[in-house]
């Protein structure tokens, strides 16, 4: 199982757990989707669950803001989670 990060506008952050292909976002009592504002709330609201990989994803609004195409792909990074 892996955990997908997604940084969002504001410094906020959204969080889904499952493959590439087929993911669930994280969601509170009410069925809404959480939204964390640091990496440790996750590493806290999800501790008792181990990932295989943890990806942190992120887009940028540098490329829109020089007249290039916003649809560019995330960039995405595989990052350190459980400490060994």
């Amino acid at each position: 199982m892996k955990l997908y990060i997604e940084s969002i506008e504001g410094g906020t952050y959204l969080a889904s757990v499952g493959e590439k292909e087929k993911q669930d976002i994280v969601r509170d009592n009410n069925n809404e989707p959480m939204t964390f504002d640091c990496l440790n709330e996750i590493k806290a609201h999800l501790h008792h669950k181990r990932f295989d990989e943890v990806w942190l994803k992120q887009s940028t609004p540098y490329d829109e803001m020089c007249g290039l195409d916003d649809k560019r792909e995330k960039l995405e990074m595989l990052i350190e989670w459980n400490k060994k």
